[in-house]
C-alpha cells in the first residue's frame, strides 16, 4: 500500500507539471486579438531580446498571450528575496500571506512595464479587422493582454510549486529547448552540414553537459558536532554547493543588459555611449555583462545562504562547527567559508557566456558567439533537471521513514 501510495504521488505531480508545461506552450501560440501570429518584431538573430525572452521564457518577437514568458515573475521574486536579505529585521516580520500579496502587486507593475514598450513595438501592425479602434484603444488592449497573461503564467507557476515538480522555473523549460534548437539551427550551414565539425561540437557538448553537471553538484562540507549523537555515528556536516547562486545570477543579467535600451525606448531616447555598455555586440559591452554575471553570482550565493540564518539555525539545535566557538566565531567562519566558495563559484557562468562572444566578437564567426547562448541554455537545463530529480526523489523517499511503524508491525 506504501509502495502504491508512493508512486501515486509522483505520477500525480509529474502529470500536473505536464499539464501545466502543455497549457503554457498552448498559450504562447495564442495570438492577442487583432495580430497576426506570423507578424515578428524586427531584430537581429542573435540580442539580448532574445537571450532574455530565452531566459524567461518569453516570446518578446511576436505578439501572444504569454509573450511576456516568466520574466515579471522571476524578477519580483529575485528582487524581493534581494530585498528581504538586505532588511532581515522586515523580512522577520512579514508573514508568507503579506509576501504573497508583495509578489502580486509586484508582478502587476513589472508587467505592465515591460507590455509598455512591447505594446508599442506592435502599433501601426493590427489587422484591418480592428480599425474601428483608435490607436489608443489598441495600445491599452494589448498591454492588458500582455498583463493578463504574465498575471496567468505567475499563477500556472505557483500552482506547479506545490501540485507539481521542478519548482516555478520548470516553466521556461519550453524556451530552453527552443533556445537550443534555435542555436543548433544558427550553427547548420557553418557546423552541422560538416559530418567533421559536427563530431567536435558533439565532443564539446558532451564536455561541457559532463563539466557543468560536475561543478553544479561539487559541495563544500565542514563538519559540524551534533550534541547527544554517539561519535561513533556517521560524520554530521554541513554542505554548500559550489554553484550556490544556481542560474539567477544568468536571468537577472540579461534582464539588467536589457534594461538601458528598454528604458531609452519608452523615453525615445538613445545614448550611444550607454547603448555601446550594455551591448554584447560590442567588446565593452561584453565585459560588463561579465562582471554583472559575476557580481550577481556572489550576491545571490549570499540571499540563498545567509551565514546568520545558519549560525542560528546551529545554536538553537545545539549543534556547533568543529574547532570553532558557537556564535560570532562560528558566523565569520561561515561567512569566510562562503566568500570563498562564491568567489571561485561565480567565475562559472561568465567565463561559459563571455568568452564565445569575445572570441566571435574577435573572428567575425557569428556560428561561435551562437555557442555562448548554447551554452547559457544547457547550463541552464542541468540546473532545472537537477530540480526535478530532487523533487522525484523526494516523492519515492519520503514514506520510507516510518522507523516506529515498522517496529509496532513486529511486535504486532
Amino acid at each position: 500500500m506504501i509502495k502504491q501510495k508512493k508512486y501515486s504521488d509522483l505520477v500525480k505531480k509529474i502529470s500536473f507539471t505536464t499539464i501545466v508545461l502543455l497549457l503554457f506552450y498552448i498559450g504562447q501560440g495564442v495570438p492577442v486579438p487583432g495580430y497576426h501570429l506570423s507578424f515578428r518584431v524586427p531584430g537581429s538573430d542573435f540580442s539580448l531580446e532574445k537571450m532574455l525572452s530565452l531566459t524567461t521564457g518569453g516570446l518578446f518577437s511576436s505578439p501572444t498571450l504569454l509573450s511576456l514568458g516568466m520574466g515579471p515573475y522571476m524578477t519580483i521574486s529575485i528582487l524581493l528575496s534581494v530585498g528581504l536579505f538586505a532588511n532581515r529585521e522586515l523580512a522577520s516580520q512579514i508573514s508568507q500571506e503579506q509576501r504573497g500579496r508583495i509578489e502580486v502587486i509586484g508582478i502587476l507593475i513589472m508587467s505592465i512595464l515591460q507590455s509598455i514598450p512591447l505594446a508599442f513595438n506592435l502599433k501601426g501592425e493590427v489587422t484591418s479587422k480592428m480599425n474601428f479602434l483608435t490607436p489608443l484603444s489598441v495600445f491599452l488592449f494589448t498591454v492588458l493582454c500582455f498583463v493578463s497573461g504574465a498575471l496567468l503564467i505567475s499563477w500556472l507557476a505557483s500552482l506547479n510549486t506545490i501540485y507539481g515538480v521542478g519548482g516555478p522555473f520548470i516553466l521556461i523549460l519550453p524556451g530552453i529547448m527552443k533556445g537550443i534548437t534555435g542555436s543548433l539551427a544558427a550553427n547548420y550551414t557553418t557546423v552541422l552540414s560538416h559530418i567533421d565539425r559536427l563530431v567536435i561540437f558533439v565532443i564539446i557538448t558532451v564536455i561541457f553537459v559532463w563539466i557543468s553537471v560536475s561543478i553544479y553538484t561539487a559541495e563544500y562540507r565542514f563538519d559540524i558536532q551534533r550534541i547527544g549523537i554517539d561519535r561513533r555515528s556517521k560524520d554530521a556536516y554541513i554542505a554548500f554547493r559550489l554553484l550556490i547562486a544556481g542560474s539567477m545570477p544568468l536571468m537577472f543579467a540579461t534582464t539588467m543588459m536589457y534594461f538601458p535600451a528598454y528604458i531609452m525606448q519608452l523615453f525615445h531616447e538613445k545614448n550611444e555611449f550607454i547603448l555601446s555598455l550594455f551591448s554584447i555586440n560590442k567588446v565593452s559591452g561584453i565585459l560588463v555583462y561579465g562582471i554583472i554575471l559575476y557580481a550577481l553570482g556572489v550576491l545571490f550565493s549570499f540571499v540563498n545562504i545567509m551565514p546568520e540564518q545558519v549560525t542560528k539555525d546551529l545554536k538553537e539545535s545545539g549543534d556547533y562547527i568543529v574547532g570553532i566557538v558557537p556564535g560570532h566565531e562560528t558566523r565569520v567562519y561561515i561567512t569566510k567559508r562562503i566568500w570563498f566558495i562564491t568567489a571561485i563559484g561565480s567565475l562559472f557562468l561568465p567565463i561559459i557566456v563571455t568568452v564565445p562572444l569575445l572570441v566571435g566578437l574577435m573572428t567575425h564567426h557569428q556560428s561561435i558567439s551562437n555557442m555562448s547562448n548554447y551554452f547559457a541554455m544547457f547550463f541552464v537545463l542541468v540546473v532545472i533537471f537537477d530540480t526535478v530529480q530532487q523533487d522525484v526523489r523526494f516523492l519515492l523517499y519520503k514514506n520510507n521513514y516510518s522507523l516506529f511503524d515498522n517496529k509496532r508491525r513486529r511486535w504486532e
